[in-house]
């Protein structure tokens, strides 16, 4: 685990993740919701599986789907740049 002022001090510097962009997309703008996880970690953790078993259920078969053809895509791109040249 980074301490504390390490992590303080690296965070402004560091870009967003895709996982960030998504949820702050998803949660209402007044929401920190980062201050949210680090307060209550087991309850977002709970929250989460729930959504996610519930969007797991319904949308499964899509999500798979979706997921797969992006790391299809991903893999490709990264044995063409690595070869020079597109083969896939």
């Amino acid at each position: 685990m980074i301490p504390e002022p390490e992590r303080a001090a690296r965070a402004p510097h560091a870009a967003p993740s895709l996982a960030d962009e998504v949820v702050d997309r998803l949660v209402p703008e007044g929401l920190d919701w980062r201050r949210v996880v680090r307060e209550h970690p087991l309850a977002s953790v709970a929250v989460v599986a729930g959504v996610g078993f519930l969007v797991g259920r319904s949308r499964g078969r899509a999500m798979l789907a979706a997921l797969s053809a992006y790391a299809v895509g991903a893999i490709s791109d990264g044995v063409n740049d690595a070869l020079g040249e597109d083969l896939l």
